[in-house]
């Protein structure tokens, strides 16, 4: 049996004084991204475990001695 995955996204967004849109530090469901008027980095798609999602649908990896960021 395979466990459910969600996916995950990069996305721009204009946040604070920006002018040009900022590439956000962590990854989001689409209906995160879209809820926060973000858009959507094409390409960056990554399969992640529902439990690794926060409450507002953002994904932070988490650096590990044990296993090289990607």
């Amino acid at each position: 049996m395979h466990a459910e995955k969600v996916t995950v996204y990069s996305f721009r967004t204009y946040g604070g004084h920006a002018e040009m849109p900022v590439v956000a530090p962590y990854k989001a469901t689409l209906e995160a991204i879209k809820a926060a008027g973000g858009e959507l980095v094409a390409g960056t798609e990554e399969e992640v475990s529902p439990q690794e999602i926060d409450d507002h649908g953002h994904y932070r990896r988490q650096a590990s001695g044990w296993s090289d960021l990607d």
